[in-house]
């Protein structure tokens, strides 16, 4: 399961625009996290603002996208960085900017996958550009929406998105950055005094259930969401079936693996006294040779031997 390396927040103005983040990046590289803050600090906004970037316009404690953000003449940016290898060190990058239109909130979705030290990494999207007089500003939805599309062009691994379905359903397939378990995240931050709160009103495992589990099932079980559900348990089940069958042909594999080594054992010693008898036969055959030539060199001078015998006795 891939674990967060960096978060990104760009132009995330809040709370009637007194508060902000301009261009700021948290770093994890992997570990565990804990944001302090006091009661109206901004938990709450960090959590539903880094969800974006997982489960786009993603509404938490009731709040909705448009109610949250100040997002009047300029966009919201939010990235986070995956890691999802160790060795070599690769990264997933999911990037959501936000902006209003006359409809409403909507978003450009992007994807991308690189290695240690590329240039194209998380600190290096343009989500903040220099205005004439050399000052900062935010970058705006068509300089982003130019820079995803010339990098889809580029790379392969570099992707973009016209629904927000499409987009979880590849970083969960591809990335297995699953959106069903961020949305647990939103639910329990409904609870306004935190986790704390929430799993204090869950004393019993009864109460876990019907506050967490029960809603969950609720809500996806509203309108396409059974049919989500379902199948969501269905990829579960054949998940379950297929590591059931791996594991009993990992332990076939292992029986024969156990066989394959005691009859290579017995191979061995079978190859080597062949060899040693091959080696005896060939050095026998090589003394029966020579004693053949002796004998018949012997037999050549015991015949020429009686002849001269004979030439001797009758002179």
């Amino acid at each position: 399961m891939p674990s967060i390396s960096k978060i990104r927040f760009t132009n995330i103005i809040y709370d009637k625009g007194s508060k902000r983040y301009n261009d700021d990046i948290f770093y994890f590289d992997g570990c565990n996290g804990a944001f302090i803050l006091e009661n109206g600090g901004g938990k709450t906004v960090f959590i539903q603002t880094a969800l974006q970037a997982i489960i786009p316009h993603a509404e938490i404690a009731g709040r909705k996208v448009k109610e949250t953000y100040q997002l009047e003449g300029s966009c919201a940016h939010v990235a986070i960085e995956w890691i999802v290898n160790e060795r070599p060190r690769r990264y997933a990058l999911t990037a959501v900017t936000l902006y209003m239109t006359p409809k409403g909130i909507d978003s450009l979705r992007f994807v991308n996958e690189y290695g240690e030290g590329d240039h194209h990494g998380i600190e290096n999207l343009p989500f903040i550009k220099l205005s004439a007089g050399g000052k900062k500003r935010p970058a705006g939805k068509e300089e982003m929406n130019e820079y995803y599309q010339s990098m889809k062009s580029r790379s392969m691994n570099a992707q973009t998105f016209q629904t927000i379905s499409s987009f979880e359903q590849y970083i969960e397939e591809k990335y297995k950055i699953i959106p069903a378990e961020w949305r647990s995240i939103a639910v329990i931050n409904k609870a306004e005094g935190g986790v704390d709160k929430f799993f204090a009103d869950c004393a019993t495992t009864g109460q876990l259930v019907d506050r967490l589990i029960i809603p969950s099932i609720e809500e996806v079980m509203s309108g396409e969401g059974d049919k989500q559900f379902s199948d969501t348990f269905e990829k579960q089940r054949e998940h379950f079936k297929e590591y059931k069958r791996l594991k009993k042909q990992i332990e076939e594999c292992s029986l024969i693996e156990e066989k394959m080594q005691r009859y290579i054992h017995v191979y061995e010693k079978l190859y080597g006294e062949s060899y040693a008898y091959t080696s005896k036969k060939t050095e026998g055959k090589g003394l029966y040779n020579v004693a053949c030539e002796e004998r018949d060199q012997n037999e050549k001078e015991l015949i020429r031997l009686t002849a001269q015998a004979q030439e001797n006795a009758e002179h």
